[in-house]
């Protein structure tokens, strides 16, 4: 800490200027206050003009933090006296932790914003600004051992470090430290981070560790100590347990480099070799972030863009590209191309949040829990011509922030307008005859193309039969798992099953977006949309579903147009996507 405080210029210019933008409207002040026998802290409000020293704790919430929550009632008392002995045993760990530093203040996200009875005001001010308020902290202390918020900072190992002395024959003595180990050794699943590492399962806290400058992870046994130029830890090993170099990414998070150049870019510390470098990749990042930080988990849906909102500020500007519902305008027609991918086997896709501001075709209108992929539009070795298709069909990009002057955070209204051609064309959800030959665990959410494939039954036929793509191999990757009621399937007329496990179609439609090529290979993308009632005037409205890749490895596969000739009429159309 010292070494970086005395040495690293461009830390210390994070935290160099607040202004009303970036500093938090209240902090703890740690100096002790005596009352009644009893030690205590008080919250203050921060001055305009004014500059503070304050570290920010990370820490796990629960309903003992909501305890001890500011509202607008008991605003008065904690202005004038908070008990420190009644605090959540992370907060303590945390106050004592600054102290020793000679940190003068505290923030704590649920006591330093007002959290209930004025309307959401505060809360609303403060969570814009939560990306600036953990970049100009003089230090982030995250418990990330903690398993709630009475574990603390201090968290023994279920196995202590073992240290040993041993003398030579000239009588040198020696200290051995030794590390034990349990079985799995590395964290290598969501399930070990959630039971070694609890906190950096949270969405909030993956924004926190990014925009941070300086990090003291409390983990079991020890502490490490990140920063923008070095990195720290109290056994200098990558012993399990331990958050090593090379950890993945829910341990480290994978993103020292990332980071480093986000809030280095963030204050011009980077040569031209560097920021050409990193403007160059700095699209590539954001799409890993999306990946990563989709894969954590919120109370809240309707925080899913919030709680990235500060990465994306930071980025916008030096890529001098607008920021709409997660994704950037000028690059749309090709950051549409995401897909869901379930982070566990024999599972399917969550079914979508009811409480997102996301519209469909965001990332962020789907459930968090699962990953986020890309599929790369740029020509490559694999790929020699690579088109995408929507470029000239998106017509009008439109985003109304709530509130307006945060254009990085929740939603009031979205939507694209566009203007492409469409095929009409079936999802399929089968009875149990039908998928005779799938796995029984999938046949209760199991939906598919209807398309010719092997595992098919020919039991249940119907009009029109199954289109045949004649060696193409189709993915389908759903955005979540879709309710019947809500996408009116109609009854096949010839199933052999029985109520309520009947073969069902879906109306669907298909929107071309990537056609590559490398010859005699092709690799057709399509967004898969399901139209809805008109919307606001809108008559002609459809929402995003999904996501298909239709693969021709051996050239023997007809085109997509001579596959759907005669079969599916393609019509062009004006259309809203929301």
């Amino acid at each position: 800490m010292e070494e970086c405080v005395g040495n690293h210029d461009d830390c210390s210019e994070q935290s160099a200027t607040q202004d009303n933008s970036s500093r938090p409207a209240r902090l703890l002040e740690l100096k002790t206050i005596q009352r009644n026998n009893e030690s205590g802290i008080r919250l203050i409000e921060t001055v305009s003009g004014s500059s503070y020293q304050y570290a920010c704790l990370s820490h796990r919430f629960d309903d003992a933090v909501k305890r001890h929550r500011t509202t607008a009632g008991n605003l008065s008392d904690f202005r004038q006296f908070i008990n420190l002995e009644k605090l959540p045993k992370n907060w303590r760990d945390a106050i004592s932790i600054a102290r020793d530093l000679h940190i003068d203040y505290l923030w704590i996200d649920s006591v330093c914003i007002i959290q209930d009875g004025d309307g959401g005001d505060d809360l609303r001010r403060e969570l814009a600004k939560m990306g600036f308020i953990y970049q100009k902290a003089h230090l982030t202390i995250a418990a990330i051992s903690s398993p709630s918020s009475s574990g603390g900072c201090f968290i023994k190992d279920k196995w202590p470090d073992k240290c040993i002395r041993v003398s030579t024959t000239s009588n040198e003595e020696y200290l051995i430290g030794a590390r034990i180990l349990d079985q799995k050794g590395r964290p290598v699943s969501t399930d070990d981070v959630n039971d070694r590492y609890p906190v950096l399962s949270r969405g909030w806290v993956f924004q926190e560790r990014l925009m941070s400058t300086r990090l003291l992870l409390c983990n079991y046994g020890e502490f490490a100590f990140e920063c923008l130029k070095s990195s720290r830890c109290e056994c200098e090993s990558s012993l399990a347990p331990h958050l090593g170099k090379k950890s993945s990414w829910f341990t480290n998070l994978g993103f020292t480099q990332q980071r480093r150049l986000l809030l280095q870019d963030a204050q011009g510390a980077l040569s031209q070799g560097e920021r050409d470098a990193w403007k160059h990749n700095a699209l590539n990042y954001w799409k890993t972030i999306v990946g990563t930080y989709m894969q954590l988990n919120l109370t809240h849906s309707s925080d899913v863009l919030p709680a990235i909102a500060r990465c994306a500020q930071t980025l916008a500007p030096h890529l001098h590209l607008n920021y709409v519902a997660g994704m950037w305008k000028e690059t749309l027609a090709t950051d549409l191309l995401w897909y869901v991918m379930p982070l566990k086997a024999k599972v399917g896709p969550k079914p979508r949040p009811n409480d997102t501001t996301a519209p469909s075709w965001s990332w962020g209108s789907v459930s968090m829990g699962q990953a986020i992929f890309y599929i790369q539009c740029q020509s490559d070795r694999s790929w020699s011509k690579s088109s995408p298709l929507l470029q000239d069909a998106i017509k009008e990009i439109y985003c109304e922030p709530q509130p307006a002057t945060n254009q990085f955070g929740k939603l009031e209204d979205a939507h694209l307008r566009l203007d492409a051609v469409l095929y009409p064309w079936y999802l399929r959800l089968f009875c149990n005859m039908a998928m005779g030959e799938v796995a029984p665990w999938r046949r209760k959410w199991v939906k598919d193309l209807y398309i010719e494939r092997s595992a098919h039954s020919k039991n249940c036929t119907t009009n029109p039969p199954e289109l045949a793509l004649q060696g193409g191999v189709v993915e389908l990757r759903l955005d979540g798992r879709l309710k019947d009621e809500e996408l009116k399937p109609t009854p096949f007329k010839h199933c052999v099953g029985t109520q309520p496990h009947l073969c069902r179609l879906i109306q669907i439609y298909l929107l071309p977006v990537l056609h590559k090529e490398s010859s005699p290979r092709t690799l057709d993308v399509f967004l898969l949309l399901n139209r809805i009632l008109p919307v606001k005037n809108k008559t002609n409205c459809y929402r995003r579903i999904g996501l298909m890749k239709l693969t021709n490895e051996e050239g023997k596969t007809r085109t997509w147009d001579k596959i759907v000739d005669g079969r599916i009429k393609p019509q062009k159309e004006e259309f809203w996507l929301l």
